[in-house]
C-alpha cells in the first residue's frame, strides 16, 4: 500500500485525492501514507530546483515564436503515459488558473488532452461553454471521441456544452457539404469564428501509418500518399501541415475548424509533448496557429534546438 500510494503520487502526480479514490481509503488516510513512504525511506525527495531553468526555456519559446505564454512541466526522465500525465496535470492547471465566467471554448482531441481533463480536480466552478471543434471517430478510443471530450471539460467547472454530430473525415464532397449544412452541425461550426480559447492536442503525421487504429482508417490511400509527398509532420484538428507551417492538402476531407480559421482566433493553446512530436509542434508554432504552448521541458529544448538548426 505503501509503495502503490507513493508511486501514484511521486511518479505518476496524481492528486491525493485521486489516490484516495483509487486505494478506497480516506485522503488523510493518503497523506499519512505518503508521511510513512518517507519515513521509512520508501521515499527520498531531492529538490533540484529546476524553475529557473524553466522560466528561460518558456521565455525562449516565447520570444523565438512569438507567443503570448509558454508553459513547461518538468519533463525529464519520463516518456509515454508518464509524460503525458505530467504535462496533463500542467496543463490542468493552466486552466483552472486562467478560465473564467462566460468564456466560449472550443476543444479538439488527442491522448495528452484527454489526460489534462482527467487531471482537473476542481476548487473553483467557472460558468463556461465548451464545443468541439471537429467531428467524431466512432471507433477510436476515448482520446479522440471530442464529444465526450467537451461534456467532460465543461462538468468539470460547471459549465455547460453543446454536441457536434458528425463525421471528422467524409471522403464524398456532397456527403461533406450536406452534413455541414444540418442545422446542428452548422449551430455549433457558426460559433468557430468567434470562439474565446480553443483548448487543443498536436497530432504528428508519423503516427498515422504506425497505428492501424488512427485517420489511416478514415482517410483514402491517396490522400495519405499525398500528405507523405507534400512531406506533412502534423495536424491541428485533422489539418495537416509541413515543418514550416504550410498547410498541406488543404481539402481533406475534414468536418472541423481550419488553420486558417485557428490562427485567427484570439488565444489557441496547444497542449503536446514527447520526442516523437517535436517536427509537428515545431510546424505549428512555425506557422502561427498557437498562442500558448504547454509541453516538457525536453520537449522544448529539442525544439527550440531544431528550429535553430534549420535558420
Amino acid at each position: 500500500m505503501l509503495l502503490r500510494a507513493a508511486r501514484l503520487y511521486y511518479e505518476d502526480g496524481l492528486t491525493q485525492q485521486r489516490i484516495a479514490n483509487e486505494l478506497g481509503v480516506s485522503r488523510p488516510a493518503v497523506s499519512r501514507l505518503l508521511a510513512q513512504a518517507r519515513e521509512e525511506g520508501i521515499v527520498h525527495v531531492t529538490v533540484a530546483d529546476p524553475f529557473d531553468a524553466r522560466g528561460d526555456v518558456e521565455a525562449q519559446l516565447v520570444e523565438t515564436f512569438a507567443l503570448r505564454q509558454a508553459v513547461v512541466a518538468v519533463g525529464e526522465g519520463l516518456s509515454g503515459e508518464q509524460l503525458r500525465r505530467r504535462i496533463g496535470l500542467t496543463a490542468a492547471g493552466y486552466l483552472q488558473r486562467t478560465l473564467y465566467d462566460g468564456l466560449r471554448i472550443g476543444i479538439g482531441w488527442g491522448r495528452t488532452l484527454q489526460a489534462t481533463i482527467e487531471a482537473l480536480d476542481i476548487e473553483r466552478l467557472v460558468d463556461i461553454r465548451v464545443l468541439p471543434l471537429i467531428g467524431g471517430l466512432g471507433q477510436l478510443s476515448a482520446s479522440f471521441q471530442v464529444n465526450e471530450l467537451a461534456r467532460r471539460l465543461a462538468e468539470a467547472f460547471d459549465g455547460d456544452w453543446q454536441a457536434f454530430y458528425a463525421p471528422a473525415f467524409v471522403a464524398d464532397p456532397q456527403a461533406r457539404d450536406a452534413l455541414s449544412r444540418h442545422t446542428d452541425a452548422r449551430r455549433v461550426m457558426e460559433t468557430w469564428d468567434s470562439l474565446d480559447m480553443a483548448l487543443i492536442g498536436i497530432g504528428y503525421f508519423a503516427f498515422q501509418r504506425k497505428s492501424s487504429m488512427f485517420f489511416v482508417e478514415y482517410m483514402d490511400e491517396s490522400l495519405l500518399q499525398a500528405l507523405e509527398e507534400q512531406e506533412a509532420v502534423g495536424d491541428l484538428c485533422g489539418r495537416f501541415f509541413d515543418i514550416h507551417g504550410k498547410q498541406c492538402t488543404p481539402e481533406s476531407g475534414v468536418i472541423g475548424i481550419s488553420l486558417e480559421q485557428l490562427r485567427a482566433l484570439d488565444q489557441v493553446i496547444g497542449v503536446a509533448g514527447g520526442e516523437e512530436k517535436v517536427p509537428a509542434i515545431l510546424g505549428a508554432l512555425r506557422g502561427g496557429y498557437l498562442d500558448v504552448l504547454i509541453t516538457d521541458s525536453v520537449t522544448a529544448q529539442a525544439v527550440l534546438e531544431k528550429h535553430r538548426s534549420e535558420t
